[in-house]
């Protein structure tokens, strides 16, 4: 039983539709041809979102006739404004916020099936239920809601696109494709705007120092020994840092060391404008965040840190001439409490490696 008083709420709700509709939800088994309208829910952070284009990409490659409905959060979505592969966007808030809102989009878009990607619980399958979909998709949770699921997925350790494409395989896909959609192409105002912060005739080495979780998060005193490295190897190097308006302040200590070499662009761009800012650069040094993602699906280089992490579930998985990984083994911080995990992990990785691994891709590049 939900302990939080909005959870109970939902709970209470969802069990009286159910009562008044006991026969929506049908097993999958019963699935005798292709459904003609989905509902694809990836409505969590930016990387997320990304990661969840090829099972979207391969499900309107295996049911090309079909009307596909995405559920995205809606600091998301206006980077998939022209994306090619749905027919119609509804913006999720988050948690309850506007919750019977996008209920009521989504009942308008009348889906057949839903899979859900990536979203947050305990909201996301009430939301699938509540749009009306019969055949509900969503890879191994272990919410008390599964049991409104019309079918368990084997739990595999396998990368998360796979295990994505697992759920449109699951509702009879076959055409199957595992590369990244990049988002949309910025308009000539962006161009501007990013021709004004990035001098010409620089190579732009792209710094992303945030991320979702402390844990994942490189030291920032480490970029900043990282960045005076590269900047006196390099008199043609710049640094731009890449992020949120809410990871300015982690920046400023790097970009003041090295006032006219190193660029805070983290707030300065509109979600929608990032892949502009992205395009420009020669490599992107990154932690496990969205950023990484985006790269990725732009064909950027990168060099990505990871420890508390696993790169071969969350990692680059296309490109792999084009992407570098340093991998340590730090995963036993996930043991502990969310609150109580620190940077532990990342401070596995040192300077020096990172330098290196550095010098290797931009050797290489210059071949």
């Amino acid at each position: 039983m939900p302990d939080k008083p909005l959870d109970r709420i939902l709970d209470l709700f969802l069990k009286r539709y159910l009562s008044r509709n006991p026969e929506q939800i049908l097993p999958i088994d019963a699935l005798t041809g292709p459904p003609g309208r989905f509902l694809v829910v990836s409505s969590t952070a930016v990387g997320d979102t990304i990661l969840s284009t090829p099972a979207i990409k391969s499900l309107r490659r295996s049911f090309p006739g079909a009307f596909i409905t995405a559920l995205f959060h809606r600091k998301v979505a206006p980077l998939f404004a022209d994306f090619p592969h749905v027919d119609a966007i509804v913006t999720y808030a988050g948690g309850y916020k506007h919750f019977w809102r996008t209920v009521k989009r989504l009942r308008q878009s009348r889906p057949e099936a839903a899979l859900i990607l990536h979203g947050n619980g305990p909201q996301d399958i009430p939301l699938a239920v509540f749009s009306g979909a019969r055949y509900i998709l969503k890879h191994p949770t272990e919410t008390e809601y599964k049991k409104y699921l019309s079918g368990l997925i084997e739990r595999k350790k396998q990368h998360v696109i796979e295990e994505r494409l697992d759920l449109v395989r699951r509702i009879g896909g076959r055409d199957l494709d595992t590369t990244l959609e990049p988002p949309r192409t910025p308009g000539a105002e962006t161009e501007k705007k990013i021709s004004g912060l990035l001098a010409p005739g620089k190579t732009w080495i792209g710094f992303q120092m945030g991320a979702a979780n402390i844990y994942k998060m490189w030291p920032g005193e480490r970029f900043r020994i990282l960045a005076e490295r590269i900047l006196l190897s390099s008199p043609d190097a710049a640094i731009v840092i890449t992020g949120t308006r809410k990871e300015k302040s982690l920046a400023e200590p790097v970009a003041a060391a090295f006032p006219g070499r190193v660029v805070n662009a983290c707030g300065e761009f509109a979600v929608q404008e990032w892949p502009g800012l992205i395009q420009r650069l020669a490599l992107l040094i990154t932690n496990d965040t969205g950023t990484l993602h985006l790269a990725v699906a732009l064909k950027v280089p990168t060099l990505s840190l990871f420890s508390a992490t696993d790169s071969a579930l969350i990692g680059p998985y296309q490109d792999p001439d084009r992407h570098r990984v340093i991998q340590k083994d730090g995963g036993s911080v996930q043991r502990l409490p969310k609150e109580k995990r620190t940077d532990e992990a990342m401070r596995l990785i040192t300077v020096d490696e990172v330098f290196e691994a550095y010098e290797h891709i931009m050797s290489d590049r210059s071949v």
